[in-house]
C-alpha cells in the first residue's frame, strides 16, 4: 500500500523543511510523492527523490530572505498576509486540479497556511487530508492564528477579516464546497502532524490521537551535518533567522559586546559576513551553519523564537536567550518562558551588552538546563519524521469522510 501523496506549503523555509523531511521518510518506505514547489525548492524535492511539480507563487514580494526588511512587520501586514495565503490557496488549488486531473493522489498533505487548497482538494476527489503544522497546533480551544493576530494588535474588525471571508465565500461557491467560509481558513484541522513535542504545545490537553505531535522534523541534510568545536569553552550560538535578523548592525553589536568572554561565539547571518569588518579572536561568522551540528556543542543559544530553530534546540537540549520580533515568534518565546527553558528579551532592548548579561546568566542556571534536558529527552522521543510519515500512511489507508 504505498500509495501516492500530495504535499502543498508556501515558499518559506520554515514551512517547506519540516515537511520535505516527512517527504524524505515518505519516499524511503516506497511512497510515490507529488510536491506543488517554487523553483527554489526544485532541487531538494527532487533531491530527496519526490516528483516536483513547479508553479509560480503568488507571494513572491512578501516571503523570503530579506523581504521584509529588517523591521517588526506592523499588524496591518500581518493581517493582510492571511489574504494572501487565501489567494496562494486557491492557486495551488487550481494547479493541482489541472496537474492531477487523470492522476488523483491518494492523500494531501498541505500546510496549515494553505488549508482552504487541501480541505478543497480533498472533497472535490474524495482523499484523506492531513495538515502539516509549522506552529502549535489548533483545536476548538486553541487557535494559534487567533492568538498571533492578537499578539500583532489585530483586532476582529479589521477589513482583512472581512475580505477573507468575502474570498472564502466565493472559494466555497466556485468549488461547491460544503464548508464554511470560517472552517476553510481555520488552523484546527482533525489530523494533522504539529512540529512540537506534545508537551511543548499550548493547551495539549484538548488533542485526541489524530494529532500527532510529532517534534522537529529533520532530514538527512540535518541529521548528516558536522561541527568540530573549536575549544573547550562554552559554545554561544548567535542565529537570528533571515527574515527579520537585525543585519549587520546587530551582529556587529553582538560581536563587539561578546568580545573577551570566556566563550567561543558562532554568528550566522543568513547572508554574507563580508560587510562586518574584524571579528574578536572568540567570535566567528558564517552566511550558514549545520545547525543541528553545531548546537549539539553548544551551551547557549540566542534565536529570534522561530519554531523550527527553538525545537532543534530542545533536540539538543540546549538553553536559549530569545529575542522575538514578529508575533509568531512572540507566541513562541511567550511558551519557552512559561515552561523554564530559557529568557526572553525584548526587541527593542537587544543590545549587545544586554545579551551578553543574559547569556552570562543562562550559563550559570543549573535550574534551566535541567529543564532543557528533560524536555530534550521528550523532544526526542516524539519521533520526528519517522512519527509524521506514520500517521501520514496511517490515513493513506482511510477514506475521506
Amino acid at each position: 500500500m504505498p500509495g501516492h501523496v500530495l504535499v502543498m506549503g508556501i515558499p518559506a523555509h520554515g514551512h517547506m523543511r519540516p515537511v520535505l523531511a516527512v517527504v524524505e521518510e515518505l519516499v524511503r518506505r516506497g511512497v510515490r510523492v507529488s510536491v506543488l514547489a517554487t523553483a527554489e525548492f526544485v532541487a531538494a524535492v527532487e533531491g530527496i527523490g519526490a516528483d516536483a511539480v513547479v508553479y509560480q507563487t503568488q507571494m513572491a514580494d512578501w516571503l523570503g530572505a530579506g523581504r521584509m526588511g529588517n523591521a517588526d512587520p506592523d499588524a496591518d501586514s500581518l493581517a493582510w498576509s492571511r489574504v494572501l495565503f487565501f489567494i496562494e490557496a486557491s492557486h495551488l488549488a487550481d494547479k493541482a486540479l489541472e496537474h492531477f486531473a487523470a492522476d488523483v493522489p491518494d492523500l494531501v498533505l498541505y500546510d496549515m497556511s494553505v488549508a482552504p487548497a487541501g480541505r478543497a482538494l480533498g472533497h472535490l476527489w474524495g482523499r484523506p487530508v492531513v495538515q502539516s503544522t509549522p506552529s502549535f497546533g489548533s483545536n476548538a480551544r486553541y487557535s494559534q492564528v487567533d492568538v498571533v493576530l492578537a499578539a500583532a494588535g489585530v483586532g476582529p474588525g479589521h477589513p482583512a477579516g472581512a475580505e477573507l471571508r468575502k474570498l472564502a465565500s466565493e472559494f466555497a461557491e466556485r468549488h461547491r464546497l460544503p464548508h464554511s467560509p470560517e472552517s476553510l481558513v481555520d488552523w484546527a484541522a482533525d489530523d494533522a502532524v504539529v512540529y512540537v513535542p506534545k508537551e511543548f504545545q499550548v493547551a495539549a490537553d484538548g488533542f485526541d490521537d489524530r494529532t500527532a505531535f510529532v517534534g522537529p522534523c529533520l532530514g538527512a541534510g540535518d541529521l548528516n551535518g558536522e561541527w568540530s568545536p573549536e575549544d573547550g569553552r562554552p559554545l554561544v550560538v548567535v542565529s537570528m533567522g533571515t527574515t527579520v535578523n537585525g543585519g549587520t548592525a546587530f551582529f556587529r553589536e553582538v560581536a563587539d559586546a561578546f568580545a573577551g568572554e570566556p566563550w567561543t561565539v558562532v554568528m550566522t547571518l543568513g547572508a554574507s559576513a563580508d560587510d562586518l569588518g574584524p571579528l574578536p579572536p572568540n567570535v566567528s561568522a558564517h552566511a550558514w551553519i549545520p545547525q543541528l551540528a553545531v548546537l549539539e556543542h553548544a551551551a547557549a543559544f540566542v534565536t529570534s523564537g522561530g519554531l523550527g530553530s527553538v525545537t532543534m534546540a530542545l533536540r539538543q537540549g540546549v538553553p536559549m536567550v530569545v529575542v522575538p520580533k514578529i508575533p509568531e515568534c512572540k507566541v513562541v518565546a511567550r511558551r519557552v518562558a512559561a515552561l523554564g527553558l530559557g529568557t526572553v528579551v525584548a526587541s527593542a532592548e537587544a543590545t549587545g551588552p544586554r545579551l551578553r548579561t543574559a547569556v552570562a546568566d543562562l550559563l550559570a542556571d543549573a535550574a534551566t538546563r535541567e529543564r532543557v534536558a528533560a524536555m530534550g529527552e521528550r523532544t526526542r522521543e516524539a519521533g520526528g519524521a519517522r512519527a509524521a510519515a506514520a500517521l501520514v500512511e496511517s490515513r493513506l489507508a482511510v477514506p475521506a469522510g
